[in-house]
């Protein structure tokens, strides 16, 4: 036990040290306004060059720093949750590959090189979400790691189209025939790891992993991982018309299918991870408007509180019992009054409530699309999706922290432990002061908006409406449309699972089937080890028995002529 405490110990002060150094770094790279790549050519074939490239510039040197910061807490969250669990070495160990294949994603601008990262944070999240070794846990892995599989598949496909340029390094690309399909593999790749509309569904099914892997992995890492792809290949893929539009078209589908969806759910961690999935489309919607820094703004805030409210859902799992269904979980602000501040902080930032971490990054994001180039029913369905926003995230206070009182008697249900509390008042604050900071950095990138004081405040006074409407809805457990066939359909996500991700998988599974026995176990055999075993068993057995004849007609004459 000794040797495991430090062995948490040593992996927690390494995160937080390289959060600090990655601070540093972005800070001198921002005043000198400069950026390195480090390039080690690993051998050269056929004027195609494999090399592995590091980049370091603010941007990359940021999105490390704020991982390994998230890491860090997560690490001593996870020290006080796994207590007791047998085999919580194994989860260090995965954690810190998690969190190095996705610090390889980051640095590595060259595409073959990058499927260390993005190949490792599909196995790894493959053998997080199964960690519990289930037939539930394992269904969801495998729905999670095939999903992500077919993104790689894509990005294999970028990869093979880019051989016509000679490298592989995403920086430096141009116009090449064959160019406009490589974007679109790459866009398709960073769908499936964003879980956008119709990958969507492996993002709720990644739930069955411990809440301080789902901390961790939806919050900065795994699910971000596309929107970090597309913000590095933002300047090939805006160059065709058909990008933006399409993408504002599914981020406005995957904010609205989410939110909708996150109202008629009663699994804690499952609306944290349908709220995730609603940020990930206000991402894509930002860049879909021409703006990748401002994308990656809301995704550096949304990480800080978004890690936030799964620690505090997990704490309070931690303490119910391992409950997850806020129907059976009362009495929180009572039992647990610090987590339940946490948790509305937490919300409140995710809500876009003034002042907080939320506000700075979506606030921007809403504006530039009132005054963007839109049609007003486009606009309307964006206001949707940030009222639905309000609605789901008021829905989890009122029944987690206001709900009504339980018969149930709890022991040893207390704020006092430590190790929970250090975590989250660290992510408190980054959700407090978090997004004026981030500000600070991005404000020389920001566009200036001006608009009219009523159109300014619009947005907080649609939500200051949709706060009142959630008390008047929600504020004595009244629960809106109870007709069971629309409560099913919205709690299975739609049918996304059973109409698109399972026959895509099995279309997948049927075709490399055929192709296994036409090919593998058909064409390939013939032509290939058996083939040529058969053929020079028959070719021997021909030159044997013509050698004998041979021999024979030689021994006759030989003998004949000695006899004469």
């Amino acid at each position: 036990m000794f040797n495991l405490i430090g062995v948490e110990l040593c992996f927690m002060l390494l995160l937080f040290f390289w959060f600090f150094l990655m601070s540093m770094l972005m800070v001198y790279l921002c005043l000198n306004n400069i950026c390195y790549v480090f390039s080690w050519e690993i051998f050269n074939c056929m004027s195609s060059s494999v090399t592995f490239d590091l980049l370091l510039d603010w941007m990359s040197c940021s999105f490390s720093g704020l991982v390994c910061f998230i890491s860090g807490c997560v690490m001593v969250f996870s020290m006080s949750y796994m207590k007791g669990d047998l085999n919580s070495f194994r989860f260090i160990i995965m954690v810190v590959l998690f969190v190095l294949s996705m610090n390889f994603l980051i640095f590595i601008p060259s595409l073959v090189s990058l499927l260390l990262g993005w190949d490792g944070l599909g196995l790894v999240s493959f053998c997080l979400v199964i960690y519990y070794q289930n037939n539930k846990s394992l269904a969801a892995g495998m729905l999670t790691v095939l999903m992500n599989r077919v993104g790689d598949c894509f990005i294999l496909g970028s990869i093979s189209i880019m051989l016509i340029l000679g490298h592989w390094n995403m920086m430096c690309l141009w116009s090449f025939m064959g160019f406009e399909l490589m974007n679109l593999f790459i866009m398709i790749a960073g769908m499936t790891k964003s879980a956008q509309i119709p990958f969507s569904s492996w993002l709720p099914a990644a739930m069955a992993a411990p809440t301080p892997v789902s901390a961790l992995v939806h919050s900065s890492t795994l699910v971000t991982a596309g929107v970090y792809l597309f913000i590095r290949f933002f300047n090939y893929l805006s160059v065709y018309y058909w990008f933006n539009m399409f993408m504002f078209y599914i981020s406005i589908m995957t904010t609205i299918m989410s939110g909708i969806c996150a109202l008629y759910e009663y699994d804690m961690k499952k609306i944290i991870a349908l709220s995730t999935l609603s940020q990930l489309g206000v991402m894509m919607m930002s860049m879909s408007l021409g703006l990748p820094i401002l994308a990656l703004f809301h995704l550096y805030t949304h990480a800080m509180f978004k890690a936030l409210l799964f620690m505090c859902g997990g704490n309070i799992i931690h303490c119910f019992s391992g409950k997850q269904d806020m129907r059976q979980i009362n009495n929180v602000s009572k039992l647990l009054p610090v987590t339940c501040m946490f948790l509305n902080i937490s919300n409140m930032a995710l809500c876009g409530l003034p002042f907080l971490a939320g506000f700075y990054s979506k606030d921007l994001i809403i504006e530039s699309l009132i005054i963007g180039n839109m049609n007003l029913f486009m606009l309307m369905l964006g206001l949707f999706g940030v009222c639905l926003t309000v609605l789901y995230s008021m829905r989890f206070s009122f029944f987690i922290i206001w709900g009504n009182e339980s018969s149930e008697i709890y022991t040893n249900v207390s704020d006092n432990d430590m190790k929970m509390f250090f975590p989250m008042s660290m992510l408190c604050l980054g959700a407090l002061l978090g997004g004026w900071g981030f500000q600070e950095l991005f404000s020389l990138f920001n566009m200036n908006i001006y608009m009219p004081i009523m159109m300014k405040l619009f947005v907080p006074m649609l939500i200051a409406f949709m706060l009142i409407l959630c008390v008047s809805l929600w504020g004595k457990g009244y629960i809106i449309m109870k007709l069971n066939f629309i409560n099913y359909v919205n709690s299975s996500m739609w049918f996304m699972s059973s109409f698109i991700c399972y026959p895509l998988l099995n279309c997948f599974k049927g075709l490399t089937n055929s192709s296994l026995k036409v090919l593998d176990m058909g064409w390939f055999e013939i032509l290939g080890g058996q083939g040529v075993f058969n053929f020079n068993k028959l070719f021997f057995l021909i030159l044997e028995h013509w050698l004998l004849l041979i021999f024979n007609c030689y021994l006759i004459i030989f003998i004949f002529l000695f006899y004469i």
